[in-house]
């Protein structure tokens, strides 16, 4: 089957839109490892590229036998069948050595995001209590000031050693043996670790029905180590032989994607929806190479699907769907060229699991019937980290109308499958939201604000701005008496905040109330809480003569933010900006201004007098493509130093 003969089927009406028909290359075995199907690519495919970023890449043979070495120097410092070993490093080839290493020595690998709060990752870290944390030299000194944190291991000293050890018996590891932990937001107040097996991953992506990969295809590698996104990217391509193609910087542009994309003919690639968006509303050329994009993580935009497949009428669309705890998806809905609807479906189980729509009772419901979806199948994680009552809580045993017994995640979410066995979202039974593809618990923002002593009380809700952005609001209510003024209160208790949670999670408004409204049960009516009212205008020095640099950064700015008045001096971020907001500004800036600006520099300069002063210096743009390796280290630092300065 050629690369395009999967979307020929679509364009000749021979297989339904939901459930496209892909011929699977690589069978999918339950009970192999990860790292024995890679070692089997590398059979068949010695000197094929496995790896590559930039200009450094690692053919089959040589990534499995670095990873082989490594793996060996793991053990000789101690690390069994059964450990966990933390993972502190960037998107970077290394990783994915170490990756492969950690699963041959038969531990489960930990992604850390380095951006995260000290206190963040250091219930994490004391969560997971790793074996090993493995290090680059960037992130050496942020990992040490964890206080929770031990062992910590600089992974190039490491693969320096691991090329000169002696060979080492590698332990036997079988499909349902723990592959990875993944922390998620958590609805008790702190984050917790999800547990998944080799076979998760496998199934994900080995003998499936919603995509099939090539040996000849290059899979594009965009997603932080620490977003399970990844999981589809690297193991996608590692399993059947293609190559994965990574961006190395821990900060993308989209015209940094789109340059990759067209220069390295990627052919394969998983966006969150939100970047799909981005580069739909941004990119008005074609990407000739890509044969198949998929995308997930919010609900997406029907008008965006139309307009990226009437730009490139040869590439599959897939809109995918799946929570950490079912190894990244469950299902998949592959958008037809002449799709009209106005809301894009979730689509039908992926093969090697299935999907359920269950009462309150768990009982499955008939087609048309909204209820919650749960999910079956090879996918579920373990469970979670040393959590078995939650994890008793949301893995739960159903009874299928066959009369079959089947061990199933209860996802939270609201579905209803029509009569050809379409699911359509139809929103959350509880309070967790997703921003930028993040996975947000509303109360686990409460219960980190309920810890602060000067609050009696604290709500955290989600409402939209005039853009139709999410934004979290947080509710106050402090202790009387309140000694200082609403505004420097809010803002003491919000930094705060950015001290115990990651940056996506701090709200982007705080109101104080004398009391919160309750119900007749005695319970805070979140229904009645106000909405934040308008942004009242920020008073701003009038703008210096040919001062439209500053004119352009407001008018951005106050779009993407949706809202007026934006102060030349106020941080992005303080405004409740993301970084994903944030991307959307430099695209729109680099359109009106007609030049590349590097977006590490729209990072630094985080509010509009300083980044228009750098725009209007001369000085350089960003480099061009054939020179950002040789930068990484550089843009690396300043982004490492900017988050710092952030959190």
């Amino acid at each position: 089957m050629n690369s395009n003969e999967g979307r020929a089927e679509y364009l000749n009406g021979r297989v339904t839109a939901a459930r496209p028909n892909f011929q699977a290359r690589n069978s999918y075995d339950s009970q192999r490892s990860i790292h024995s199907l890679v070692s089997e690519q590398a059979a068949l495919r010695p000197y094929a590229i496995a790896v590559q970023f930039g200009s450094t890449g690692l053919t089959y043979t040589e990534l499995d036998r670095l990873s082989s070495a490594l793996a060996g120097e793991l053990m000789r410092l101690g690390v069994t069948k059964g450990d966990v070993i933390g993972l502190f490093l960037p998107r970077a080839l290394n990783t994915i050595v170490a990756k492969l290493a950690i699963l041959k020595a038969g531990a489960a690998y930990a992604p850390f995001d380095p951006s995260y709060p000290a206190n963040h990752l250091g219930y994490m870290i004391g969560d997971c209590n790793p074996k090993l944390i493995l290090v680059d030299k960037e992130s050496i000194g942020a990992i040490r000031a964890i206080p929770t944190v031990s062992a910590v291991t600089d992974l190039g000293y490491l693969l320096e050693s691991a090329e000169k050890g002696l060979p080492h018996d590698l332990p036997d590891v079988s499909g349902g043996d723990a592959a990875y932990v993944m922390y998620t937001s958590g609805s008790t107040g702190r984050p917790k670790g999800v547990v998944i097996p080799h076979r998760g991953i496998a199934r994900l992506v080995r003998d499936q029905n919603y995509i099939r990969f090539e040996p000849d295809d290059v899979v594009l590698h965009t997603a932080t180590i620490s977003f399970d996104a990844a999981t589809f990217e690297i193991w996608g391509a590692l399993l059947n032989g293609s190559t994965l193609l990574g961006i190395g910087d821990r900060k993308l542009s989209l015209p940094r994607v789109a340059q990759t994309i067209d220069d390295n003919r990627v052919t394969v690639m998983l966006l969150t929806t939100g970047l799909f968006h981005l580069l739909v509303d941004h990119r008005s050329s074609r990407l000739a190479s890509l044969r198949h994009v998929l995308f997930g993580g919010e609900v997406a935009s029907s008008d965006h699907a139309k307009r990226f497949l009437r730009g490139n009428p040869d590439c599959i669309l897939t809109n995918a769907y799946g929570p950490t705890e079912v190894t990244v998806m469950a299902s998949a809905y592959t958008i037809p060229p002449d799709f009209e609807g106005d809301e894009i479906p979730i689509g039908c189980s992926i093969a090697h699991s299935r999907v359920h729509i269950l009462d309150e009772d768990l009982r499955e419901l008939p087609p048309g019937s909204e209820g919650q979806l749960a999910v079956s199948g090879d996918g579920l994680a373990i469970g979670y980290l040393n959590r078995p009552d939650l994890t008793r809580e949301r893995f739960v045993t159903i009874h299928t109308a066959e009369g079959n017994s089947l061990r199933c995640y209860l996802t939270g979410d609201l579905a209803m499958m029509d009569s050809d066995g379409i699911l359509h979202f139809r929103g959350r039974l509880d309070r967790q939201i997703k921003i930028d593809g993040k996975r947000i618990e509303l109360d686990e923002i409460e219960a980190a604000l309920r810890r602060d002593a000067r609050l009696a009380d604290a709500v955290a809700d989600c409402h939209k701005n005039s853009a139709g952005t999410k934004q979290i609001v947080a509710y106050l209510r402090p202790h009387p008496p309140m000694t200082m003024s609403e505004a420097d209160f809010t803002a003491a208790i919000l930094s705060t905040l950015k001290t115990v949670l990651p940056s996506h999670m701090i709200p982007s408004r705080a109101m104080v109330l004398d009391r919160f409204p309750m119900n007749q049960a005695g319970k805070i009516d979140r229904s009645q809480l106000p909405p934040p009212p308008p942004e009242a205008a920020v008073p701003t020095a009038p703008l210096p003569a040919g001062g439209d640099t500053e004119v352009l950064l407001t008018r951005l700015w106050e779009q993407v933010l949706g809202r007026t008045g934006v102060g030349l001096d106020q941080n992005f971020f303080d405004l409740g900006g993301t970084s994903m907001q944030l991307i959307r500004v430099h695209a729109a800036l680099e359109e009106s201004l007609g030049r590349s600006i590097d977006v590490v520099a729209v990072f630094q300069h985080p509010n509009i007098r300083s980044l228009a002063r750098h725009l209007d210096s001369g000085n350089p743009s960003a480099a061009p493509a054939t020179s950002v390796h040789a930068r990484a280290d550089l843009r690396k630092r300043m982004m490492s130093q900017f988050r710092r300065s952030t959190s």
